[in-house]
């Protein structure tokens, strides 16, 4: 009995949830009449003729749907700005250049790979030679 009472209260309501959200908006075609068709629903064939005659005249008729915003340039910015603000600006774009300038900062890095190289080589080769000489010391010594 408490197994029964357990898995299946008698309070729950399987398989019956209620949905508590609005149900999707939907826009109806702009002409609402139900035999109204929309242009990719027409049953006449498409030919060039036609799809010329239909661009033609939606370019006429219409502004474009999207417009690019056109770059202004960086004196209409700077004329904009206070002296301070411009001095910063130009500040800015110097530090800019010169943190993503990766080109320079690669030549560096490897200057600085064959500088280390190069001085490891020298100590190897000063090591060497010291060790050389104190075995020749070590040698005279003891002959």
């Amino acid at each position: 009995m408490n197994i029964l009472a357990t898995y299946h209260p008698a309070d729950k309501d399987y398989g019956l949830m209620k949905i508590d959200e609005p149900s999707t908006p939907y826009h109806s075609m702009v002409g609402d009449d139900e035999d109204a068709l929309s242009d990719s629903e027409t049953t006449e064939a498409l030919t060039p003729d036609i799809l010329a005659r239909k661009l033609t005249a939606a370019a006429e008729s219409s502004e474009p749907k999207c417009r690019v915003r056109e770059q202004e340039s960086s004196e209409d910015e700077d004329s904009d700005l206070s002296p301070e603000e411009r001095e910063k600006k130009r500040q800015f774009e110097m530090k800019r250049k010169l943190h993503y300038n990766e080109g320079l900062n690669i030549k560096l890095a490897r200057q600085l790979i064959s500088k280390d190289l190069h001085d490891e080589e020298e100590d190897e080769e000063m090591s060497e030679t010291a060790a050389g000489e104190s075995m020749n010391t070590e040698e005279s010594n003891q002959g």
